[in-house]
Parts: C-alpha cells; structure tokens; sequence
C-alpha cells in the first residue's frame, strides 16, 4: 500500500474489507435499503476513509457494506492520519457534507461528544460541525457542567480564542486601554477577544467616568453566571409580542422620519415587513412539509431564530450602553 494521507490529493489503494473494523460514526445504524440500493447500482463507489491506526471506517460504511453485497473482497479506500477524537471528527465532518443526512439524535449526540471532548470550542463552532444549533448546544453544556468549571475562553470558528462571555472581554479591554491608552480599537479588540465596535464601547464608557461594563443584564459578572435582570427584562425577553402588537410596534418605526427618509433606515422597514410576512407564511406552510424533512426544516428554522434573537440582543445591549 502506498504512503497516502485523507487529502483531496492522496493516491487509493485497495484494502481487503475483512480486515476493517466499523466505524467510529456519529451514525447510529445504517440504513440497509440504502446500503442494498447501492449494491444494486452499477455506480463505481468513490474511495472510503479509513483510519490507519485502528484501520477503522471513518467514512463509508454504506459503501462497504454494498461492496460486500456485491461479494466483492476489496474496495478502494484512502488513509486518515490522526487520533481517534480527530478520526471522529472527520467523521462528523463527512457525514455532514454528503451521503444520508444525519438524525436529529445523531446530530445531538455528536455535538455533546464534541463538546465533552473540547469544552474550549464555542458553542457555534460546534453547532456549524454537527448541524445542531448552537443554542441547543449552549443547553447540553449547561446539562453537563459544572459552573464553576467552565473555561474562560472559548475557541471560535475562526479560530480565535475569545472570553466566554462578553463582560470578561469588557474588564480585558479596560486593561489593556489603562496599560496603553494610545491602543488602537483594532489592538484592543484583539487582546480581549471581542469586537472592534465593542473595544469602541468600552473605551467611550471610560472616556466618560462610566465602568466598562453596563450595569444590569448585559453586565456579564463572574466568568460562567448568568447576569442578573430587572423585571422589565424579564417580561421583556419572556415574552414574545404577538402579531397584532408586532404590527403596531412595525407601524410606528414606518412612521419614523430618522428611518422612512434615509436608504438604510429604509431597508429595515423593507426587511422587518419581510420578516412579518415570512413569519405568517410558515405557519401556512409548515404542516405541508414531508414527514422525514420535518427535522430539517426545524433545525433551519431553530438557527436562524437563534441568530435573530442574538442581533436582537446586540440591539438591546448597545440601547442599554447608551443609556448607561
């Protein structure tokens, strides 16, 4: 067998499937119509990933299975080089971007193994790997955590390692501005880990006597609590308007001058009527999806509310800092 790594550029070769061990998958099971479906094609099966340590699958078993259907005794495979937690990794990653997706189960419990296996990484990193979003993923890590025991810093999908919440970047930054007052925004931020436009804050609310970091639900406190809420918050954020009140609250921003006559003030009335209408439309749509895609419309839909819901957190924490 030729010297090969699980690169695009690698060389196959052929491995006896006898001598393979099953993968170490986020797949629970496989799916025998899918397997004999393709024991049945006339297709040529692109090469498995095989991890040369164990010499276990880490992407392919289908594929194997159908080889053997066809009782054929080789099939065409490349290496993977790396442990075992980067071998399940890969295999996550493969399962993801090809072949059957995978369960909502399936999608879970890889997120909560990858997220045992590196508390450091955050929660979106995770969820743009396993296609559990990354609110459900901030749930699991809260399930299996010790408060007290959270990592301080998280390793983002950049790869950036940042605070685990925004009121331990806040106290990095007044330190780095107190130590070099003459930092640019752009140095500050990189040193505590948080956004230029956030390092813009945080020296603005010095500049003016303020501390660092807003008092009240933005506020943060020690690294892994959860800040603390006035009651308005509280009904604030526990309490979706309904469609009726949305519409009142849409037709006083349309009455607005500083929004109605300028191009970007525009284009978020544009956007926000959009966002009424589309809310209305799923709730006409949803009960005609399929049901074998249910899962995946919902996880879609789950992401993309979780982004909404923390822009409309970011809106609400700039407010507060203003007032502040």
């Amino acid at each position: 067998m030729s010297e090969t790594s699980d690169q695009g550029q690698a060389s196959s070769f052929d491995i006896d499937i006898r001598s393979l061990l099953p993968a170490d998958s986020p797949r629970f099971t496989l799916d025998h119509a899918h397997v004999r479906a393709l024991a049945e094609s006339e297709a040529e099966f692109p090469p498995i990933l095989v991890h040369r340590a164990t010499l276990r699958v880490v992407d392919g078993m289908h594929r194997l299975r159908a080889t053997a259907l066809r009782n054929r005794r080789t099939i065409s495979a490349r290496w993977f080089e790396g442990d075992e937690q980067a071998a399940f990794l890969r295999a996550v990653e493969c399962n993801m971007r090809h072949g059957l997706p995978l369960s909502r189960d399936e999608r879970k419990q890889a997120a909560l193994r990858i997220l045992r296996a590196h508390p450091d990484w955050s929660d979106r990193s995770i969820a743009e790997m396993t296609g559990w979003n990354a609110t459900g993923v901030g749930a699991l890590r809260r399930d299996i955590t010790d408060p007290g025991a959270r990592p301080e810093t998280r390793v983002g999908r950049d790869g950036r390692v940042r605070p685990s919440n925004t009121a331990e970047g806040r106290r990095m930054a007044a330190e780095v501005i107190s130590r070099n007052p003459e930092a640019s925004l752009r140095e500050i931020a990189r040193q505590a880990g948080i956004s230029v436009g956030t390092a813009r804050d945080v020296r603005r609310r010095l500049a003016n006597g303020q501390e660092a970091i807003p008092a009240g639900r933005c506020s943060g406190g020690p690294t892994g609590t959860t800040p603390t809420s006035t009651d308005e918050d509280r009904m604030r954020l526990g309490r979706v308007p309904d469609l009726a009140h949305r519409i009142t609250l849409f037709d006083g921003l349309r009455n607005d001058p500083s929004l109605r006559l300028n191009e970007n003030g525009r284009l978020v009335l544009h956007r926000l009527r959009t966002q009424l209408r589309t809310t209305e439309e799923w709730k006409r749509l949803a009960p005609t999806v399929p049901l074998h895609g249910r899962n995946a419309v919902a996880d879609i839909l789950s992401a993309c509310a979780d982004d909404l819901k923390e822009m409309a957190q970011e809106l609400r924490c700039a407010e507060d800092s203003l007032a502040g």
